[in-house]
């Protein structure tokens, strides 16, 4: 079950990721959204990690 997870985690982190820039080519968020975006799919994409390599 935690290394299902852990893998959707990874695919949410790793889609979401590129559908943000894009839209923020086409919509123009603020500055900061980006950062904090890729602040927060890092710490998805490592608790993905961790879930799938657990035991």
């Amino acid at each position: 079950m935690k290394h299902h997870l852990g893998m959707l985690l990874q695919i949410i982190a790793l889609g979401g990721l590129p559908t943000i820039v894009v839209f923020q080519l086409f919509f123009g968020f603020r500055l900061i959204v980006m950062p904090v975006s890729l602040t927060i799919g890092v710490i998805v994409f490592w608790l993905g990690t961790s879930l799938r390599e657990s035991n």
